[in-house]
């Protein structure tokens, strides 16, 4: 291809790019938008903790045993210094994420002294008469009580009866509760019920909690070389369909970009105009190329907040230079076949209605490995995953699924092959696409079959 059709090419790419992804929309849609979702997303959860008052006030506890107020007292203590003593961090990790920096765990510790409990207290009385309860609800009407909680004697009794008739604790609120501290007080009020008991049969709560607390468990997965890495399960099912979503998002945005463009050039005669000047095979190349660069900013924009995220949770470990340049790989692979689809696609039809009967086939196909993260998820490496993974069209986007949910590195001779499927099948789809660009472009009328379509490739 001689310099001057090079140029022309990299023109009508440049004219693309710029007419795509240098527009205000663009650029609020596609990458101010979700850089400023992701700073929210930082934001909110210290404004939500700003927002958030602690319990605090005298709860007024009707008991005829005496002993209620106390171990209630004792467990709000208890909770608060467990809050404040770093606990969260336990918390962190049972959830399998491997807060190696401590983000999390200091956040959640500095929000959960602000915002959980502040100095309760429980105040009792003895159910001597019925006036009583009435006089308590009345004054947690004027704000003098956070809640009234009238304890039936049987409820913290040793001896507990099997009666599906048990008495049950009336917990009284003042209207303006929220319901978070609604539940804060309702959970107390349990929690110290039982406690009662305990110590009613004369046993000690805390050690019998210590002995049916099961144990956490450090996960490590064994590979083919020494040593072991932590195992992040719930995070490890998660990677392989965000990979997925990426290489959609930004495939499939700059694809329905130049399937659009190509029919509003196509319906208002723009193309004719652009043809005087540059062969059809230019025009395709250059509308492909310019759209590749619009996909490529979609992917460093939500790419780049996706890295920064997992780097955020000290998660790298799940990502390596290898993975990430063979997703760049898959990307190219993916990329090229769904343009060289929509070009076709574009250029055969008049308008964007007339292109649904064409894109609903294509979309059927493209959604297989969306509907197979699962399975491929679950056993990256099973012979599902290999065959889907070396299947053209859908193969970029099961391999990179296969990337990104291996504990053990995808062999390199099926990473090898998938991309040379992959390649030989983009060259055939852009070469199937030229032919059809150059027939359909100029075209009007009736949009075509997919019969005429196949005599548009043999016969151009």
């Amino acid at each position: 291809m001689s310099d001057r059709n090079l140029s022309k090419i990299g023109i009508i790419a440049w004219r693309e790019f710029r007419h795509t992804a240098l527009t205000k929309a663009f650029l609020f849609g596609a990458v101010i938008l979700p850089i400023g979702m992701m700073g929210m997303l930082l934001v909110l959860p210290l404004l939500f903790a700003s927002q958030f008052k602690p319990l605090e006030g005298d709860v007024a506890v009707v008991d005829s045993t005496g002993r209620f107020a106390t171990a209630f007292d004792a467990l709000v203590a208890e909770r608060r210094d467990r809050d404040r003593s770093g606990d969260a961090e336990e918390v962190i990790r049972k959830l399998g994420i491997d807060d190696r920096g401590g983000m999390l765990s200091g956040s959640i510790a500095a929000a959960a002294e602000d915002a959980t409990f502040g100095v309760v207290t429980a105040s009792e009385f003895t159910p001597d008469a019925d006036e009583v309860i009435d006089r308590l609800k009345e004054e947690a009407r004027d704000g003098r009580w956070i809640a009234v909680a009238v304890i039936p004697e049987q409820l913290v009794a040793a001896a507990q009866s099997e009666d599906d008739n048990a008495p049950m604790i009336d917990l009284f609120l003042p209207k303006e509760t929220s319901p978070r501290h609604g539940e804060e007080i309702s959970d107390l009020i349990r929690s110290t019920t039982v406690r009662v008991r305990f110590a009613s049969a004369g046993e000690d709560f805390a050690r019998v909690q210590t002995m049916l607390d099961r144990p956490s468990v450090d996960v490590r997965r064994l590979g083919s070389e020494a040593g072991a890495e932590s195992s992040d399960s719930k995070l490890r099912m998660l990677v392989p369909f965000g990979f997925m979503m990426l290489l959609w998002i930004a495939t499939f945005t700059a694809g329905n970009f130049l399937l659009t463009s190509t029919i509003e050039e196509k319906s208002n005669k723009v193309i004719e105009v652009v043809l005087s000047a540059v062969g059809p095979l230019q025009l395709l190349w250059g509308k492909i190329l310019g759209l590749a660069l619009v996909s490529l900013v979609i992917l460093i924009t939500y790419g780049g907040l996706a890295i920064a995220g997992i780097a955020a949770l000290a998660l790298t470990e799940l990502l390596s230079i290898s993975v990430l340049l063979w997703a760049v790989v898959f990307f190219l692979i993916a990329y090229f076949t769904v343009a060289a689809l929509m070009a076709a696609i574009g250029s055969a039809v008049n308008e964007l209605s007339e292109a649904q009967t064409f894109m609903a086939p294509v979309m059927v196909i493209l959604i297989t490995p969306m509907l197979l993260w699962m399975p491929i998820g679950e056993n990256p490496n099973g012979t599902l995953a290999v065959v889907t993974s070396m299947l053209p069209p859908i193969l970029p986007f099961a391999m990179v699924m296969r990337i990104g949910a291996a504990t053990d590195p995808v062999p390199i001779w099926q990473l090898l092959l998938s991309t040379a499927i992959g390649i030989v099948s983009v060259v055939g789809l852009v070469w199937a696409a030229s032919r059809i660009f150059r027939v359909g472009i100029l075209m009007q009328g009736k949009p075509p079959s997919p019969l005429e379509l196949l005599r548009w490739i043999r016969q151009a």
